[in-house]
């Protein structure tokens, strides 16, 4: 009788360590753990105006899905004004350049009245000078006749006239056109400066639209419609579809065997052939394994917590059993 419960003793300390390999993995190269999602909450920039809400708790939402829509008075009224100061500069650059093609006619036009009185004035001369050197050819040399006339010295200081209108007329263009380029080139200044301010305000406005940034389940929505919120206020909660985290536990290991930054494997417990590369991002404390990791045993295991980030891509659930390796 009492080798029957010796026997009987043995048999379940047998199973016990069988049940503890199996299910525990305490010792080699793997472990135990569950899959966990970390929720993530969606948040107002600045205070804001709540517009319109398309998704209610419960609700499954696909990354890249408008979730709320706000606006913003202030904001958009600062957009209105520099807008119209955009308008307002580009309307006197425009008018800038017209001013001075105006004024650049106006000149050219004034100077073609005097040089064309110069020249009709030359011309006259220069006649009358080749009719008096033909009627005086015979009494005068042609340098004398050509050069020292009083009528030559005339045609002489009327084209220099000329050109000195000439040149005055190119400088006042020339500072017509450098003051002009200089009001433009200050204007367009402006202009861009305005224009790196509006992007970066329609680029706020943009923010005001709230949109899923992986799929997930809609856990909580903390406003409604016409509700002003303020800077940073939590507009809704959302869980993502996947787990994005696995939470190991070491059982009965005295070394660690998973250090912080080691590749690992992560398999659905029941369906090993569903893996994903994961990786160790952190250490926990010792604590008592979840009930799904202590179903297998009447004694209540622990473990140290380790902690391993997996990609958004997997097909395991929030608290599924998986093994690590």
């Amino acid at each position: 009788m009492s080798n029957w419960f010796y026997n009987l003793i043995a048999l379940m300390l047998v199973a016990m360590l069988y049940i503890s390999g199996r299910y525990f993995k305490g010792s080699g190269e793997a472990s135990i753990g569950v899959a966990q999602t970390s929720e993530y909450k969606v948040n107002s920039e600045k205070s804001a105006l709540v517009k319109s809400i398309h998704v209610v708790p419960g609700m499954e939402v696909k990354e890249g899905e408008l979730l709320v829509e706000l606006t913003s008075e202030a904001l958009e009224m600062d957009i209105a004004k520099l807008i119209n100061r955009i308008a307002v500069h580009q309307s006197d650059l425009s008018e800038k350049a017209k001013l001075a093609s105006a004024e650049i006619s106006y000149i050219k036009a004034e100077s073609e009245i005097k040089l064309e009185e110069l020249e009709a004035e030359i011309l006259e001369l220069e006649s009358e000078l080749q009719m008096n050197e033909a009627l005086t050819k015979s009494f005068v040399t042609e340098k004398e006749a050509g050069e020292n006339s009083p009528m030559s010295i005339k045609i002489r200081s009327l084209k220099l006239q000329k050109q000195m209108h000439l040149d005055a007329r190119g400088i006042r263009i020339q500072d017509v056109t450098q003051e002009s380029a200089t009001e433009q080139h200050l204007l367009r200044n402006q202009i861009e400066l305005l224009e790196s301010e509006l992007k970066l305000l329609q680029t706020e406005k943009s923010k005001l639209s709230k949109y899923a940034i992986a799929p997930g389940v809609v856990k909580n929505v903390y406003v409604k419609p016409g509700e002003q919120v303020d800077s940073f206020s939590p507009l809704l909660e959302i869980n993502p579809l996947h787990p994005t985290t696995v939470v190991a536990y070491l059982v009965g290991k005295k070394t660690v065997e998973f250090p912080v930054g080691k590749p690992v494997s992560v398999s659905s417990y029941d369906q090993r052939r569903n893996t994903v590369a994961g990786k160790v991002i952190g250490y926990g404390s010792v604590n008592e394994l979840p009930d799904i990791l202590q179903k297998s045993t009447a004694n209540q295991a622990f473990g140290q917590q380790v902690f391993i980030e997996i990609p958004e891509e997997n097909t395991f659930f929030n608290g599924e059993k998986v093994l690590i390796r």
